[in-house]
């Protein structure tokens, strides 16, 4: 199929011929014809709220930190460069959605006993003597019908700059920094020093979070179409936050629960085409174009703004950029990142544009074997 013919195919079926507006149309055969030849490489690859529930007790840090994952084959890989000579092209969310819906229904399934996920996540926090620090967690997963095997390690803190690591020298460097707890007036100790793996194994079949704990039968049941997704996920909308008891608007919630899903769920390559068509008619996406990743893979990010208020406060809310980044030739996510649009709660002290934290998939794929 040659790209014209996949960006008309890649439209949603409720579209049917409505006529594109010469702008759109415009967008996308500039688009089509800047693209070589389709790659045909296969990756896959989740956050604190897409995390199963054995990971999410063992990412008990000194600080939140996110950690991520994909969808189904081997390590997910940056999108080829374009040719030289083709001129950027903005695409809009839509576009950079549908066009990645239509490549991840391309993947070979593949299968093996253990669905296997590595991700490394980061988080930056300010530390009372108003330098930053960020953190570093590795997390890997092996899931499958006899239940969740989970080795997590966290990787220790620096200072984020040169100038925060003078800061740090200058308090002493000390080897434990006291964080507050927006809202509650309390205190954390975040550790420098690594700590040593940790190891667990959870025996229950509901391992992977979506709007409500679920199975690997769960998953294998997901409608593969965006209509019927959407209505089997907003079944456990109740208007409330991922993570706590705060408002959170439909579109918001939905794009939460639905990157979870497409970056670090074994679903099909139907069902995960028909996540991102469904992402692709939320109004509140955005595309915000190339990105590179924490591994310094290039990809193509949407996002959506939502609204962070440390554990559920009323006051010291903050705004942040939550980022899906995907690789377009593959239509495999490469990971997650929040970025600070207004510092307050957790990110009290962090400036606008800043990446607070980011979930960066290593490797997600079927395997018949575990190390853990």
């Amino acid at each position: 199929m040659n790209p014209i013919d996949e960006l008309r195919a890649a439209r949603p079926a409720h579209l049917g011929d409505t006529p594109t507006d010469e702008r759109t149309r415009r967008s996308e055969l500039a688009y089509a014809m800047s693209q070589g030849p389709i790659a045909r490489r296969r990756g896959k690859s989740r956050l604190v709220w897409g995390l199963s529930l054995a990971g999410a007790a063992v990412a008990v840090t000194a600080v939140a930190v996110l950690t991520a994952g994909t969808g189904g084959g081997t390590a997910p890989r940056a999108p080829s460069a374009a040719p030289a000579s083709s001129s950027p092209v903005k695409l809009t969310a839509q576009q950079v959605l549908l066009v990645a819906a239509t490549r991840a229904e391309r993947q070979p399934a593949t299968s093996g006993e253990f669905w296997h996920t590595e991700t490394l996540g980061r988080n930056l926090f300010t530390a009372p003597g108003g330098y930053v620090m960020v953190t570093e967690q590795r997390d890997e997963m092996w899931v499958s019908k006899r239940g969740q095997w989970s080795r997590s390690q966290y990787l220790g803190a620096k200072p984020a700059t040169d100038e925060d690591r003078a800061k740090w020298a200058a308090a002493g460097s000390p080897a434990e920094i006291k964080v507050a707890v927006p809202g509650k007036g309390v205190g954390r100790l975040v550790p420098v020093a690594a700590n040593k793996p940790y190891t667990s194994h959870h025996t229950g079949k509901e391992v992977f979070w979506l709007g409500r704990n679920v199975t690997l039968a769960d998953l294998a049941a997901l409608p593969d179409d965006e209509a019927g997704l959407k209505a089997w996920l907003l079944k456990y909308y109740e208007g409330k936050g991922t993570e706590s008891d705060a408002p959170m608007a439909e579109d918001a919630w939905l794009f939460q629960v639905t990157a979870g899903l497409i970056t670090d769920m074994p679903v099909s390559a139907k069902v995960r085409g028909a996540a991102f068509r469904m992402l692709a008619a939320l109004p509140s996406v955005t595309a915000v174009g190339e990105v590179t990743d924490a591994r310094g893979r290039s990809g193509t990010a949407i996002a959506m703004e939502t609204e962070s208020s440390a554990n559920g406060a009323d006051g010291d809310k903050g705004l942040l950029q939550d980022r899906l980044i995907i690789d377009e030739q593959t239509g495999v996510a490469l990971g997650r990142e929040s970025v600070v649009v207004k510092a307050g709660g957790h990110q009290a002290g962090l400036a606008p544009g800043t990446v607070w934290n980011t979930a960066t998939v290593v490797r997600a794929e079927w395997t018949d074997s575990r190390t853990s």
